[in-house]
């Protein structure tokens, strides 16, 4: 199976079809992006332009395929749940996890 995202034209609301069947509301903060997890493990950051054109990326790659046809965004892959979020760069990139010593004994003498 498979969802589609369409943004409802004229206002900041996502309608969704396929596997779940709703309508979002996108929220805002300072920020215009935004965040859609689905439950395949796909992470999709959206953004609507000057124009009120909705436009995506994949922030980060899950299981199933995403296309674009349009405004729209599709996902094939089965899905269970989905949820829209504001924008945080950290959850698009998280920080690096700090390096582990291969060889801690000689690391407390190195200094």
């Amino acid at each position: 199976m498979c969802v589609s995202i369409t943004p409802i034209p004229d206002s900041v609301r996502l309608a969704v079809s396929g596997d779940v069947e709703t309508v979002l509301t996108v929220p805002y903060d300072e920020d215009e992006r935004f965040l859609v997890g689905l439950s395949d493990g796909t992470l999709l950051m959206g953004y609507y332009d000057e124009a009120m054109q909705c436009r995506w990326e994949v922030a980060r790659d899950g299981a199933g395929i995403v296309r674009f046809e349009g405004n729209a965004a599709r996902v094939e892959w089965r899905v269970e749940w989905l949820t829209v979020a504001t924008f945080d760069a950290n959850v698009v990139e998280p920080g690096l996890p700090p390096a582990i010593p291969l060889f801690p004994e000689l690391d407390r003498w190195a200094a």
